[in-house]
């Protein structure tokens, strides 16, 4: 078992249980934390400073100001605390034995080690479409999912830059798998850097992936930070998360998307 996690465990054993919670939720959080700045660090240190010059043609709509930085960083640390909140909800959970998150790889069988993982990155998408359509909807969005909108040009600090309601929907996807399957501590872990690089690299306005991506029969089937772009620009089409086929197969996918990625990827031009 990871230390970190052996470590939650045994204090949401012990007595006393506000400090219990108050221990899990600090090592939670600086868990979390820790690989949120990290990938956004990494992500926006390297497109949106030590490489800006080069990569300024790759830029699909444009910089984020110093207010959009501002802002994404102070929403997303109230996301991580609501994130965090959650974590020791479900940490009781397997504590109490109503959920089941395992130490032993093997305890289930070497097919279900395996799968797992894809199961979880697929069931993610499949939730994040249909909430993210509901957030799209007039009260919910006006009042929630606006504020992930007021960054049209993001940063990778917007990837958890949420209202506090919708950062509470969209943790919900890994409580939710655990009330159906049991999962390896492992893969958990391994689930939450997932969607945190994946998650921080799609909102970092800058088009990372090589021209004719989109239009490959396996590339086109991804989410590309083009994609998600789009999105935040207009408020409308392109709903997936690591998937198009949800936005293809409902009809949501923007119809100028394949132009934008082409104007995105194209050769620099010679100075």
């Amino acid at each position: 078992m990871t230390d970190w996690l052996h470590d939650i465990l045994s204090a949401m054993s012990s007595p006393g249980p506000w400090r219990s919670f108050r221990h899990v939720f600090a090592v939670s959080f600086m868990e979390d934390g820790k690989y949120y700045l990290l990938s956004a660090l990494i992500i926006w240190g390297l497109l949106h400073v030590l490489l800006r010059r080069r990569l300024a043609h790759r830029v699909i709509g444009g910089w984020p100001t110093v207010a959009d930085l501002r802002r994404e960083i102070t929403y997303s640390i109230s996301t991580l605390c609501v994130i965090t909140a959650l974590n020791a909800g479900v940490l009781a959970l397997a504590v109490s034995g109503v959920v089941e998150v395992y130490a032993e790889p093997l305890k289930h069988g070497l097919p279900w080690l395996l799968l797992s993982l894809p199961l979880m990155i697929v069931w993610h998408d499949f939730y994040f479409y249909w909430t993210h359509r509901l957030l799209h909807t007039g009260w919910l969005f006006r009042r929630v999912h606006g504020v992930h909108h007021r960054s049209r040009n993001p940063s990778p600090w917007a990837a958890f830059s949420f209202h506090p309601a919708e950062a509470l929907v969209d943790s919900l996807v890994l409580p939710i798998a655990l009330f159906a399957v049991p999962l390896n501590e492992y893969v958990v872990l391994a689930f939450a850097i997932h969607q945190i690089v994946r998650n921080t690299h799609g909102h970092a306005a800058v088009e990372s992936m090589p021209r004719g991506f989109v239009r490959h029969w396996l590339g086109g089937r991804f989410v590309t930070t083009t994609h998600h772009h789009l999105h935040h620009e207009t408020g409308r089409g392109n709903y997936g998360l690591w998937f198009t086929w949800w936005d293809r197969w409902c009809g949501t996918e923007r119809e100028d998307y394949f132009e934008r990625f082409d104007k995105a990827t194209a050769p620099r031009p010679c100075a």
